[in-house]
C-alpha cells in the first residue's frame, strides 16, 4: 500500500502508540497532536493536509463535532475516525451527520480500528483523486501572542494590555488584545471601559465573519489597537477549546498582531488558545510561589506537546527586594529570562486613569521595558517579511510529520 498520513489527535499521548500498535506500525510513523485546536492549525499550516484524523477518546464530542465541520469546510478530503472507549449514547448518528468518517468503540480490540482507518485512507485517496483541489487558504496570518499565569496578581493583564499598545506603537499596523477570562476579565479596565458583548457573540465570530463584521465586534481602545471581551460572568460555561480556535484564527486572519490575556486555569478555552500561539508569555512575580506556579505551569505545557521555544519568561516586579533575583530564577529552572519589568506606582495610577503605562508614561522604566519586549515581537514578523529588523526569529511553528506507511 502507499503511503499515507495518520494523525493522531488528543491526550494522552499514549494514544499515538495505541493506533501504532492497531496498525501495525512504529509510533514515529503516527502524527500526533495534543488538541482538535492543534489539529486544525495542521490542517490550516500543511500544504498537503492528511489523510485520516483518529482522535481519542479523551477528545470531547463537541469539540469532535465542531473539528469535524472545520474539515468539511478547510480539508474536505480528509477522514476523521472518532474512537470511544465507552458507550456512545447515540453519538453515532450525530456524528455521521457531521462528517465523521466512523465511529469506534476501542474495547472491541484493535481489528475494528485498523479497519475503520483502512476504510478512511481509501475514502480520502478516491476523494483527492476526483477532486485535486484543497480549500483556499487566507492571503493574511497575524501573529499570536499570549499571555499566561496560573497564579493570581503577577500582571498578566498588565502585561497584555500594555504589550499590545507597544507592538500597535512600533508596528504601525492593526493589533488585537482579547479577553479570555471569560468569568471575570479586566482587560477592559485597563483601558477605562467596560465590555458590552456576550462571550458567545464573540466566538460566533469564528464562523466565517467579514472583515467589517470583526472589526465592528471590537472597542477601539488605541491607535491601531482594538479589544475584544466578553461581559464578565463567574457562572457562565467557558465555549469549547474548538470554538475558541475558530475565532482566534478568525482575528488572526484580520489582524496583524493579536495578544491575549488566557485563562489562568488550564481549559480547554486556555489550551486552544496555546495551540495557536505563535509565543506565549509566562508571567511571574520574584516570589517563591509564583516561581513554583511558573515551573509548574511550564512544566504541563511541555507535557502537553508545545515547543520549549515557544515560551517567553517574563518577571514582573524583577526589581523587588525580596531575596530573590532573575539569576537565582534563571539558575534554579535552567531557562532564560527574556524580560524584566521594574516595581512602579505608576501601574496602579494607569489603571484607575484607565491609560496603559505606555501611552501615559512611555518614557518610563516600565513602559521601555514592555516595549523592548515588543520589539522582539514586531522585529520576528519584519524579518520574517524580508524587513532589516531582525533581533529575534519567530518561534517555530509544530513541525510536519512523518506520514504513515503500512510495513
Amino acid at each position: 500500500m502507499a503511503q499515507q498520513q495518520v494523525i493522531a489527535v488528543g491526550t494522552p499521548q499514549t494514544f499515538r502508540a495505541t493506533l501504532a500498535r492497531a496498525l501495525e506500525v512504529e509510533p514515529e510513523d503516527i502524527g500526533w497532536v495534543p488538541s482538535v485546536t492543534a489539529a486544525e492549525e495542521l490542517l490550516v499550516e500543511s500544504d498537503e493536509p492528511a489523510h485520516v484524523l483518529v482522535l481519542s477518546p479523551e477528545v470531547k464530542e463537541p469539540d469532535a463535532l465542531g473539528l469535524a465541520e472545520f474539515v468539511g469546510r478547510a480539508a474536505p478530503m480528509t477522514a476523521i475516525v472518532m474512537v470511544r472507549d465507552k458507550s456512545w449514547n447515540g453519538l453515532l448518528p450525530a456524528a455521521m451527520r457531521a462528517g465523521i468518517r466512523d465511529v469506534v468503540d476501542l474495547t472491541q480490540g484493535s481489528e475494528e480500528l485498523r479497519d475503520a482507518v483502512e476504510r478512511a485512507i481509501v475514502w480520502s485517496e478516491n476523494l483527492r483523486t476526483l477532486r485535486g483541489m484543497m480549500a483556499a487558504k487566507p492571503a493574511h496570518r497575524g501573529m499570536v501572542i499570549s499571555v499566561f499565569s496560573s497564579k493570581g496578581g503577577t500582571g498578566k493583564t498588565f502585561l497584555t494590555t500594555n504589550l499590545a499598545v507597544a507592538i500597535a506603537q512600533l508596528s504601525g499596523q492593526d493589533t488585537a488584545v482579547v479577553d479570555l477570562d471569560v468569568d471575570m476579565g479586566d482587560v477592559y479596565s485597563y483601558f477605562g471601559l467596560e465590555p458590552f458583548h456576550r462571550i458567545d457573540e464573540l466566538i460566533r465570530l469564528g464562523e466565517g465573519a467579514s472583515k467589517e463584521e470583526v472589526f465592528a465586534a471590537g472597542t477601539k481602545v488605541a491607535e491601531h489597537v482594538w479589544a475584544f471581551g466578553a461581559v464578565p460572568d463567574p457562572a457562565v460555561q467557558p465555549p469549547p477549546g474548538e470554538a475558541v480556535g475558530k475565532f482566534l484564527r478568525t482575528l488572526r486572519n484580520n489582524f496583524a498582531y493579536v495578544v491575549v490575556d488566557a485563562s489562568a486555569d488550564y481549559t480547554d478555552l486556555a489550551l486552544a488558545c496555546f495551540d495557536l500561539s505563535d509565543a506565549t508569555c509566562l508571567v511571574t512575580g520574584l516570589d517563591v510561589v509564583g516561581v513554583k506556579h511558573l515551573s509548574k505551569a511550564l512544566e504541563t505545557l511541555l507535557t502537553i506537546g508545545l515547543p520549549r521555544e515557544r515560551f517567553r519568561i517574563v518577571l514582573n516586579r524583577a526589581d523587588s527586594k525580596v531575596g530573590l533575583d532573575a539569576a537565582d530564577v534563571e539558575r534554579v529552572m535552567k531557562i532564560q529570562v527574556d524580560a524584566m519589568i521594574p516595581s512602579s506606582r505608576l501601574v496602579p495610577m494607569s489603571l484607575n486613569k484607565g491609560r496603559p503605562v505606555v501611552i501615559e508614561e512611555p518614557n518610563s522604566e516600565v513602559a521601555q521595558s514592555i516595549k523592548q519586549l515588543a520589539r522582539r515581537f514586531v522585529g520576528s514578523v519584519e524579518q520574517a517579511q524580508g524587513g532589516e529588523v531582525a533581533p529575534e526569529p519567530p518561534a517555530e511553528k509544530k513541525k510536519k510529520f512523518r506520514l504513515f506507511g503500512r510495513r
